[in-house]
């Protein structure tokens, strides 16, 4: 009898810990500030739970076989309702989590806002917060080019080699190696090769991958792709009827924020060297022709530009991102990619 009572104590004590430190599987332990009594939905991998906000306080339980994003969503994640997200790294613990509700109107729409105000409980994420901090100090904040490149190869090579199965390492990789577009095809390739690509999403895996196809084919000297697609009046553009001159091929389109902010700074440079043999060539991926012609108007932009509606330059170019551009010597190869229009201006100087 007393060996019966000292089993089913150890039972209750195992599982006690269990439900405290979260055992296996994971609980999250919400409190959201606001106005908000309806359900709040939790993303992660393929799966979408939901909890109902009582006195202001949500739970989730469930299992994850290895750390992953975990994204908190104030609406239902299918719907079109513009809302900011939540999100943190979820992994099999007891994870704490406060966060702050709002709603407010942005670009003529109510948004709903959901900020994580702190997390607790997970390791990962705590990883992830000190590198995100780490990248702000390094990275974000450093204006040189070229110190900023250094600095994010160096970070983005300790983060891998210390967590090689970690998912945040391939995430990590797509993002940064593609986002600052400083990283050439040889350095992230040797990135890549510090990874586990078994813990990998294929997703990220697929567009290092893709970025380092991208580089190779547009390392200097290189001659790209050509380009033949129609212009404002239907009339099809060859890039090649360019050779001789010294061409910007900048990838945009109307609903490109970065794209339409560079502009005015490319019509400055067009204006100034354009008589010297320097041209633009923009290449626009619209689908609507109506919008491309409008902002072409509304930007005065005078240079030549195509469309590529059914966006062919995307396969052939391996583009990921815009703006993205290439410049070309008068012989048509390659000098310099992705270039700010400082840069631009002053390499314009040395070649023209």
């Amino acid at each position: 009898m007393k060996m019966k009572k000292a089993f089913l104590l150890g039972i209750l004590t195992i599982l006690f810990i269990n439900c405290k430190e979260g055992g296996d599987r994971f609980i999250v332990n919400g409190k959201i500030a606001g106005d908000f009594d309806r359900y709040i939905y939790l993303k992660y991998n393929n799966t979408i739970d939901s909890s109902l906000v009582l006195n202001n306080r949500f739970s989730f339980e469930g299992k994850v076989s290895q750390p992953v994003k975990g994204t908190l969503y104030p609406g239902v994640p299918t719907s079109k309702d513009p809302m900011t997200l939540g999100i943190f790294m979820l992994e099999n613990s007891t994870i704490n989590i406060s966060t702050i509700y709002s709603e407010r109107m942005s670009n003529g729409e109510k948004v709903k806002f959901l900020d994580i105000d702190s997390i607790s409980g997970s390791k990962s994420q705590d990883v992830r917060s000190r590198f995100d901090a780490k990248l702000n100090e390094t990275v974000h904040s450093e204006e040189n080019d070229s110190v900023k490149k250094v600095a994010l190869y160096d970070n983005l090579h300790q983060f891998l080699s210390d967590n090689p199965k970690s998912t945040m390492s391939g995430e990590y990789l797509a993002d940064l190696g593609g986002f600052y577009n400083q990283l050439n095809g040889s350095e992230l390739e040797s990135l890549l090769k510090l990874i586990d690509t078994s813990y990998q999403h294929k997703g990220h895996l697929n567009k290092v991958r893709d970025l380092i196809t991208q580089r190779r084919l547009f390392e200097n000297g290189n001659t790209p792709p050509d380009i033949i697609l129609p212009n404002e009046k239907g009339e099809m553009t060859n890039r090649l009827s360019f050779n001789g001159k010294v061409v910007l091929l900048e990838f945009w389109a109307s609903w490109c924020a970065p794209c339409r902010q560079a502009n005015p700074e490319l019509l400055n440079i067009y204006n100034s060297f354009n008589n010297e043999g320097f041209e633009i060539l923009g290449i626009s991926i619209d689908q609507d022709l109506d919008a491309w012609k409008a902002a072409i108007k509304e930007d005065d932009l005078s240079w030549t530009q195509v469309i590529d509606s059914l966006r062919s330059t995307a396969k052939t170019y391996n583009l990921n991102s815009i703006p993205f551009n290439l410049l070309l010597n008068r012989e048509g190869q390659i000098i310099a990619q992705n270039v700010k229009p400082i840069e631009l201006r002053e390499i314009l100087k040395n070649e023209l």
